[in-house]
Protein backbone atom coordinates (compact mmCIF):
# COMPACT_ATOMS: atom_id res chain seq x y z
CA UNK A 1 0.00 0.00 0.00
CA UNK A 2 1.11 3.66 0.16
CA UNK A 3 1.03 6.79 2.25
CA UNK A 4 -2.18 7.76 0.45
CA UNK A 5 -3.88 4.70 1.92
CA UNK A 6 -2.34 5.36 5.33
CA UNK A 7 -3.59 8.94 5.60
CA UNK A 8 -6.92 8.10 3.96
CA UNK A 9 -7.67 5.31 6.42
CA UNK A 10 -6.31 7.34 9.34
CA UNK A 11 -8.60 10.31 8.71
CA UNK A 12 -11.54 8.02 7.95
CA UNK A 13 -11.11 6.20 11.26
CA UNK A 14 -10.02 9.09 13.48
CA UNK A 15 -11.25 12.17 11.61
CA UNK A 16 -14.52 12.65 13.54
CA UNK A 17 -12.77 12.09 16.87
CA UNK A 18 -9.94 14.48 16.04
CA UNK A 19 -12.45 17.14 15.00
CA UNK A 20 -14.37 16.83 18.26
CA UNK A 21 -11.19 16.91 20.31
CA UNK A 22 -9.49 19.92 18.72
CA UNK A 23 -12.63 21.99 18.15
CA UNK A 24 -14.24 21.39 21.54
CA UNK A 25 -12.59 19.23 24.20
CA UNK A 26 -9.00 20.51 23.94
CA UNK A 27 -10.14 24.04 24.83
CA UNK A 28 -11.13 23.01 28.36
CA UNK A 29 -8.59 21.37 30.68
CA UNK A 30 -11.36 19.90 32.81
CA UNK A 31 -12.84 18.10 29.81
CA UNK A 32 -9.42 16.77 28.82
CA UNK A 33 -8.93 15.31 32.31
CA UNK A 34 -12.41 13.81 32.20
CA UNK A 35 -11.60 12.26 28.82
CA UNK A 36 -8.40 10.72 30.22
CA UNK A 37 -10.30 9.37 33.24
CA UNK A 38 -12.92 7.66 31.08
CA UNK A 39 -10.21 6.30 28.78
CA UNK A 40 -8.56 4.73 31.83
CA UNK A 41 -11.81 2.99 32.75
CA UNK A 42 -12.12 1.50 29.26
CA UNK A 43 -8.51 0.32 29.43
CA UNK A 44 -9.17 -1.46 32.73
CA UNK A 45 -12.19 -3.19 31.19
CA UNK A 46 -10.22 -4.37 28.17
CA UNK A 47 -7.32 -5.43 30.42
CA UNK A 48 -9.64 -7.66 32.43
CA UNK A 49 -11.04 -9.02 29.18
CA UNK A 50 -7.50 -9.88 28.09
CA UNK A 51 -6.85 -11.66 31.38
CA UNK A 52 -10.00 -13.74 30.97
CA UNK A 53 -9.08 -14.51 27.36
CA UNK A 54 -5.61 -15.63 28.42
CA UNK A 55 -6.94 -17.76 31.30
CA UNK A 56 -9.83 -19.33 29.36
CA UNK A 57 -7.70 -21.37 26.98
CA UNK A 58 -10.52 -23.49 25.48
CA UNK A 59 -12.47 -20.36 24.49
CA UNK A 60 -9.63 -18.37 22.95
CA UNK A 61 -10.73 -19.09 19.39
CA UNK A 62 -14.42 -18.56 20.13
CA UNK A 63 -14.94 -14.93 19.13
CA UNK A 64 -18.59 -14.95 20.17
CA UNK A 65 -17.65 -15.83 23.74
CA UNK A 66 -14.87 -13.24 23.83
CA UNK A 67 -17.29 -10.56 22.67
CA UNK A 68 -19.79 -11.63 25.34
CA UNK A 69 -17.61 -11.01 28.37
CA UNK A 70 -15.79 -8.05 26.79
CA UNK A 71 -19.02 -6.12 26.22
CA UNK A 72 -20.32 -6.98 29.70
CA UNK A 73 -17.08 -5.72 31.30
CA UNK A 74 -17.17 -2.51 29.28
CA UNK A 75 -20.74 -1.84 30.37
CA UNK A 76 -19.88 -2.58 34.00
CA UNK A 77 -17.07 -0.04 33.86
CA UNK A 78 -19.38 2.42 32.12
CA UNK A 79 -21.65 2.11 35.14
CA UNK A 80 -18.68 2.42 37.52
CA UNK A 81 -17.57 5.61 35.75
CA UNK A 82 -21.07 7.02 36.12
CA UNK A 83 -21.08 6.28 39.86
CA UNK A 84 -17.73 8.00 40.25
CA UNK A 85 -18.76 11.09 38.30
CA UNK A 86 -22.13 11.23 40.04
CA UNK A 87 -20.38 11.37 43.42
CA UNK A 88 -17.98 14.04 42.16
CA UNK A 89 -20.63 15.99 40.25
CA UNK A 90 -20.81 18.91 42.71
CA UNK A 91 -17.06 19.40 42.57
CA UNK A 92 -17.03 19.13 38.80
CA UNK A 93 -19.77 21.73 38.58
CA UNK A 94 -17.87 24.16 40.78
CA UNK A 95 -14.65 24.05 38.75
CA UNK A 96 -16.37 24.05 35.35
CA UNK A 97 -16.37 27.13 33.15
CA UNK A 98 -20.12 27.51 33.60
CA UNK A 99 -20.93 26.18 37.08
CA UNK A 100 -24.65 26.98 36.80
CA UNK A 101 -25.13 25.63 33.28
CA UNK A 102 -27.91 23.05 33.00
CA UNK A 103 -25.95 21.37 30.19
CA UNK A 104 -22.95 20.33 32.31
CA UNK A 105 -24.24 16.84 33.02
CA UNK A 106 -24.78 16.14 29.33
CA UNK A 107 -21.34 17.53 28.52
CA UNK A 108 -19.75 15.24 31.10
CA UNK A 109 -21.52 12.23 29.58
CA UNK A 110 -20.50 13.28 26.08
CA UNK A 111 -16.83 13.68 26.98
CA UNK A 112 -16.81 10.43 28.94
CA UNK A 113 -18.19 8.62 25.91
CA UNK A 114 -15.55 10.33 23.79
CA UNK A 115 -12.85 8.92 26.07
CA UNK A 116 -14.29 5.42 25.69
CA UNK A 117 -14.57 5.79 21.92
CA UNK A 118 -11.12 7.30 21.41
CA UNK A 119 -9.34 4.63 23.44
CA UNK A 120 -11.31 1.87 21.76
CA UNK A 121 -10.43 3.26 18.32
CA UNK A 122 -6.73 3.57 19.13
CA UNK A 123 -6.38 0.13 20.67
CA UNK A 124 -8.37 -1.79 18.06
CA UNK A 125 -7.25 -0.11 14.86
CA UNK A 126 -3.77 1.38 15.27
CA UNK A 127 -1.96 -1.90 14.47
CA UNK A 128 -4.10 -2.39 11.36
CA UNK A 129 -3.43 1.19 10.28
CA UNK A 130 0.35 0.71 10.51
CA UNK A 131 0.10 -2.22 8.09
CA UNK A 132 -1.23 0.08 5.35
CA UNK A 133 2.28 1.43 4.71
CA UNK A 134 3.80 -2.03 4.41
CA UNK A 135 4.08 -3.96 1.13
CA UNK A 136 1.04 -5.94 0.09
CA UNK A 137 -2.62 -5.67 0.96
CA UNK A 138 -5.14 -7.66 3.02
CA UNK A 139 -8.58 -8.06 1.50
CA UNK A 140 -11.74 -8.31 3.57
CA UNK A 141 -12.90 -11.98 3.58
CA UNK A 142 -16.60 -11.14 3.19
CA UNK A 143 -15.95 -8.36 0.64
CA UNK A 144 -12.98 -9.52 -1.48
CA UNK A 145 -12.96 -6.31 -3.54
CA UNK A 146 -12.42 -4.08 -0.49
CA UNK A 147 -9.33 -3.95 1.70
CA UNK A 148 -9.53 -4.88 5.35
CA UNK A 149 -7.84 -1.55 6.15
CA UNK A 150 -10.68 0.44 4.59
CA UNK A 151 -13.51 -1.62 6.09
CA UNK A 152 -11.90 -1.56 9.54
CA UNK A 153 -11.49 2.21 9.32
CA UNK A 154 -15.23 2.63 8.71
CA UNK A 155 -16.09 0.28 11.57
CA UNK A 156 -13.68 2.09 13.89
CA UNK A 157 -15.17 5.48 13.11
CA UNK A 158 -18.75 4.29 13.62
CA UNK A 159 -17.97 2.39 16.82
CA UNK A 160 -16.21 5.37 18.38
CA UNK A 161 -19.29 7.52 17.71
CA UNK A 162 -21.47 4.76 19.12
CA UNK A 163 -19.58 4.98 22.42
CA UNK A 164 -20.44 8.68 22.72
CA UNK A 165 -24.17 8.05 22.25
CA UNK A 166 -24.10 4.97 24.49
CA UNK A 167 -22.53 6.95 27.30
CA UNK A 168 -25.09 9.74 27.05
CA UNK A 169 -27.98 7.26 27.00
CA UNK A 170 -26.46 5.18 29.80
CA UNK A 171 -25.98 8.18 32.09
CA UNK A 172 -29.62 9.12 31.52
CA UNK A 173 -30.68 5.53 32.17
CA UNK A 174 -28.77 5.27 35.45
CA UNK A 175 -30.32 8.53 36.66
CA UNK A 176 -33.80 7.22 35.83
CA UNK A 177 -33.38 3.90 37.64
CA UNK A 178 -35.36 2.11 39.00
CA UNK A 179 -38.07 3.38 36.64
CA UNK A 180 -39.13 1.44 33.55
CA UNK A 181 -37.65 4.13 31.31
CA UNK A 182 -34.28 3.73 32.99
CA UNK A 183 -34.31 -0.04 32.49
CA UNK A 184 -35.33 0.31 28.84
CA UNK A 185 -32.58 2.85 28.11
CA UNK A 186 -29.99 0.72 29.88
CA UNK A 187 -31.17 -2.37 28.01
CA UNK A 188 -30.82 -0.52 24.70
CA UNK A 189 -27.21 0.37 25.46
CA UNK A 190 -26.35 -3.23 26.31
CA UNK A 191 -28.28 -4.83 23.44
CA UNK A 192 -27.05 -2.35 20.83
CA UNK A 193 -23.46 -2.80 22.05
CA UNK A 194 -23.83 -6.54 21.57
CA UNK A 195 -25.42 -5.92 18.16
CA UNK A 196 -22.56 -3.75 16.93
CA UNK A 197 -19.92 -6.11 18.29
CA UNK A 198 -21.42 -9.27 16.83
CA UNK A 199 -22.07 -7.52 13.52
CA UNK A 200 -18.29 -7.13 13.23
CA UNK A 201 -18.04 -10.90 12.86
CA UNK A 202 -19.64 -10.56 9.43
CA UNK A 203 -16.46 -8.87 8.19
CA UNK A 204 -14.46 -12.07 8.60
CA UNK A 205 -17.21 -14.38 7.35
CA UNK A 206 -16.44 -16.16 4.09
CA UNK A 207 -19.90 -17.73 3.94
CA UNK A 208 -21.83 -14.44 4.01
CA UNK A 209 -21.42 -12.51 0.78
CA UNK A 210 -21.06 -8.74 1.33
CA UNK A 211 -20.99 -9.33 5.07
CA UNK A 212 -19.01 -6.13 5.58
CA UNK A 213 -21.82 -4.14 3.95
CA UNK A 214 -24.40 -5.68 6.27
CA UNK A 215 -22.17 -4.91 9.26
CA UNK A 216 -21.91 -1.25 8.28
CA UNK A 217 -25.66 -0.98 7.67
CA UNK A 218 -26.36 -2.50 11.10
CA UNK A 219 -24.01 -0.01 12.71
CA UNK A 220 -25.59 2.93 10.89
CA UNK A 221 -29.10 1.87 11.92
CA UNK A 222 -28.08 1.44 15.55
CA UNK A 223 -26.21 4.74 15.53
CA UNK A 224 -29.24 6.53 14.07
CA UNK A 225 -31.52 5.10 16.77
CA UNK A 226 -29.03 6.01 19.51
CA UNK A 227 -28.71 9.58 18.22
CA UNK A 228 -32.50 9.84 18.17
CA UNK A 229 -32.66 8.73 21.80
CA UNK A 230 -29.99 11.25 22.76
CA UNK A 231 -31.87 14.07 21.03
CA UNK A 232 -35.14 13.07 22.71
CA UNK A 233 -33.45 13.05 26.12
CA UNK A 234 -31.95 16.48 25.51
CA UNK A 235 -35.30 17.86 24.40
CA UNK A 236 -36.97 16.34 27.43
CA UNK A 237 -34.59 18.04 29.86
CA UNK A 238 -33.77 21.30 28.14
CA UNK A 239 -36.56 21.92 25.67
CA UNK A 240 -39.07 23.07 28.26
CA UNK A 241 -36.49 25.34 29.88
CA UNK A 242 -35.64 26.96 26.56
CA UNK A 243 -39.33 27.49 25.74
CA UNK A 244 -40.07 29.07 29.12
CA UNK A 245 -37.05 31.33 28.78
CA UNK A 246 -38.13 32.56 25.34
CA UNK A 247 -41.66 33.22 26.60
CA UNK A 248 -40.25 35.52 29.24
Amino acid sequence: MSLYSFFGCMFLAYGPLLSIFFLYISRDAQLVLLMVCSAFFWLIAILLSSVIWFAATPARNMNAVTILYSVILQELFRWALFKLLHRAEKGLMIVSKNPKSRYNRSVFAFVSGFGFGLTSALVTYISTLVQTIEPGVIMCPSCPKATLFFISAINTSLTSLQHITWMMIAFEAYLNLPTLLGFLQGAWVLVSHFGVSYAMLLNASESVSLGCVYAIIIQLVILAISITLVVLNLKKHYGAAVISRTQR
